[in-house]
């Protein structure tokens, strides 16, 4: 995906990963694509024409996503560390340049997850002749 979001951003073009296309109702997303059997998404990824440039996202904190040797073990000093992303997301939401919204970032990746459980991914998978044994 990294060579295509390149490819088409050198381009001019605009992209947007869209990992929720592998969790949002697997099996009507299959069939409205007409994939074959033991075939699904693994991932989406939209490329256009910009209509706006949104701001850059600020990413979280290296210190919570590069661990070196072993995870980190300091829970409270991590707690801390996403509470401040959280608010920087917030706020970053609320003021971008373009389309705002008030939404934090704990409580969109908690929406999200919640909502993907929901679909019993590898139920979905196996009625697409994924065998998860071999």
């Amino acid at each position: 995906m990294m060579g295509a979001v390149t490819m088409a951003e050198s381009l001019g073009l605009g992209t947007c990963p869209i990992g929720y296309a592998r969790t949002v109702a697997p099996e009507a997303l299959s069939s409205m694509m007409k994939l074959p059997d033991k075939t699904f998404i693994v991932c989406g990824l939209a490329i256009g024409v910009p209509r706006e440039m949104p701001d850059l996202k600020p990413k979280q904190p290296l210190s919570l996503v590069i661990h070196k040797d072993h995870y980190r073990q300091d829970d409270d000093a991590m707690l801390e560390e996403l509470k401040e992303y959280d608010a920087i997301v917030s706020n970053y939401n609320q003021t971008r340049e373009g389309a705002k919204t008030d939404n934090d970032w704990a409580s969109h990746i908690v929406g999200y997850y919640r909502e993907a459980m929901q679909y019993r991914m590898l139920r979905a998978l196996q009625r697409r002749g994924f065998d998860p044994a071999r």
